[in-house]
């Protein structure tokens, strides 16, 4: 008995740990985002001519997806598989953890807000577009870490760059050009209009008098 209820008492003690650490690293993870939003805004703001951004962008996306590659490989090793393994102890492992969800959400946000430029990127480097795709999928299998804001930005973000069907009323909010998306219901719609408006005009006579 006394075996049996110092068992729970430890069961219940790691799973305090577990859950006061996962807390942590969610109000951390929020913290990084908001520090990310800062810079991108500060970016758009100083950045001048669409050269430059690029230019800047593609330092920026080397960086982002070397740390993506690099934390992607340490996970695949180890003992953690998300979905399935609870979030763990481990610091090393909580780190990389940290750096596929900050680097994903911020590479997303860079999708969103300069659409064409991300698009061009990734067409050049199919290698970035297939580890983007990876860790997208992989932090929808840890949206218990992520907020709402972000779990949007990363649907919305997979449906800009098709990884996924689109939304019948998916809108970039950042696209400049911007147009409102036509829906299924919204054509048939203009077809009953159409329909109504078009009338018949006069019919040429078959009979002929001889």
């Amino acid at each position: 008995f006394v075996v049996f209820t110092c068992s729970i008492q430890y069961q219940n003690r790691i799973q305090f740990e577990l859950n006061s650490t996962c807390k942590r690293n969610i109000k951390l993870f929020k913290r990084q985002r908001a520090e990310q939003l800062d810079a991108i805004k500060n970016f758009q703001k100083v950045s001048n001519g669409k050269n430059e951004r690029k230019s800047m962008l593609q330092l920026m996306s080397e960086k982002i997806f070397q740390v993506i590659q690099k934390s992607r490989a340490s996970i695949e090793s180890s003992p953690f598989i998300p979905g399935i393994s609870e979030f763990p102890l481990d610091r090393d492992i909580q780190d990389l953890l940290s750096n596929i969800l900050e680097n994903t959400a911020l590479f997303s946000e860079i999708v969103l807000r300069f659409p064409d430029i991300a698009a061009s990127l990734l067409k050049s480097n199919n290698e970035w577009n297939i580890t983007l795709q990876w860790s997208i999928a992989f932090c929808n299998q840890m949206k218990y870490l992520l907020d709402s804001s972000t779990i949007k930005l990363l649907s919305l973000a997979s449906q800009e760059l098709n990884y996924i069907p689109r939304d019948p009323d998916f809108l970039n909010p950042y696209r400049k050009d911007k147009k409102p998306q036509v829906t299924l219901g919204d054509l048939k719609s203009i077809k009953k209009k159409k329909k109504k408006i078009i009338k018949k005009g006069p019919r040429l006579s078959t009979h002929v008098e001889l």
